[in-house]
């Protein structure tokens, strides 16, 4: 088939062109556009076999979806064979396309699809080269936080760039108020984690410091309390052990945290923190017959391998 050269405006004011035995398929308002289905379902078949050849086939596939990208990342078939596509790219490819989003990363950030492509590039390409999504979430930082694929943009943004000085900034407007609501939201205490995994040690002590007034409520609910689970572990030791001392400060609270679908894996998060295992250890020795009878607290028994006699050695220690 003769090659075509076709113009089309991925971006506003930008003009791009490309010759290419695919052009006439990937047209956006010709593939997915008012194209019946059946033959989109051709296009999406030669694009792909293209691909799967390999060697200049998958070369011009490529540019053809690159041209298309600023439409297809939005739609669910084109988004599929983009990310297919970016398996086959190589470095300057992928910086190619990633190129497409500047100026349109907040409506890719929260579209069910081509966030999918956003979060690939952030795996695939160095954080130098990705630091401008972050850059453009900033003034809306927690409303990305608390939006179900906003929020995973930003945890993915933890993962693979946190050492951007935009990464830093994103966070630090999330964490800038209310605290609190982020830690206790569906989709904001994915946010909060990751901070607490990947994050600046300032941006975890905030974290820290919002669930310290709220603990009663924190450490039975679905979504902070995985934070605290969390806290306990990877906050500097300071705030860890005044988090652990705040927890443990009522009264069976170790045998009521285990039997709880929530509380428990508290339990489990203090049992590593340094100076304060052995004293759960005890807590749980003295509880271990009504521990039993819950399923939660059964279930952490197991898992310590604690039978009647270790339980009556961990006991006998405690009262030493």
């Amino acid at each position: 088939m003769a090659s075509m050269r076709v113009v089309v405006r991925p971006q506003q004011g930008t003009v791009k062109t490309m010759p290419s035995k695919y052009t006439k398929y990937s047209t956006p308002q010709r593939a997915f556009g008012g194209a019946s289905e059946g033959r989109r379902s051709g296009i999406r078949s030669q694009l792909r076999a293209a691909l799967e050849r390999g060697g200049a086939d998958a070369k011009v596939a490529i540019a053809e979806l690159w041209h298309a990208m600023p439409v297809w990342a939005f739609d669910a078939e084109g988004c599929d064979l983009i990310l297919e596509a970016l398996e086959h790219a190589n470095a300057e490819e992928m910086r190619a396309m990633a190129a497409t989003f500047r100026g349109n990363v907040r409506a890719a950030a929260c579209s069910q699809h081509a966030h999918q492509v956003l979060e690939r590039l952030l795996h695939d390409l160095s954080a130098a080269e990705v630091a401008f999504v972050a850059e453009e979430l900033l003034g809306r930082g927690r409303e990305f936080a608390f939006d179900q694929y906003g929020s995973s943009v930003i945890c993915q943004l933890l993962l693979f760039a946190a050492q951007n000085k935009e990464t830093h900034a994103l966070v630090d407007e999330v964490l800038s108020a209310d605290v609190t609501a982020v830690c206790h939201h569906k989709h904001g205490h994915q946010v909060a984690l990751a901070t607490l995994e990947h994050g600046l040690p300032q941006h975890r002590h905030r974290i820290f410091v919002s669930l310290l007034p709220v603990l009663a409520r924190a450490t039975k609910h679905r979504f902070a309390a995985e934070l605290i689970a969390t806290a306990l572990l990877r906050c500097r030791e300071e705030d860890a052990n005044a988090l652990a001392v705040a927890v443990l400060g009522t009264l069976d609270v170790v045998m009521t945290l285990a039997c709880h679908c929530f509380g428990v894996q508290i339990v489990r998060s203090l049992l590593q923190v340094r100076g304060f295992g052995s004293f759960v250890m005890q807590e749980i020795a003295r509880s271990e017959k009504k521990m039993k009878k819950d399923k939660f607290a059964s279930e952490l028994l197991r898992e310590l391998g604690m039978n009647q006699g270790t339980m009556l050695a961990v006991a006998q220690r405690a009262g030493a």
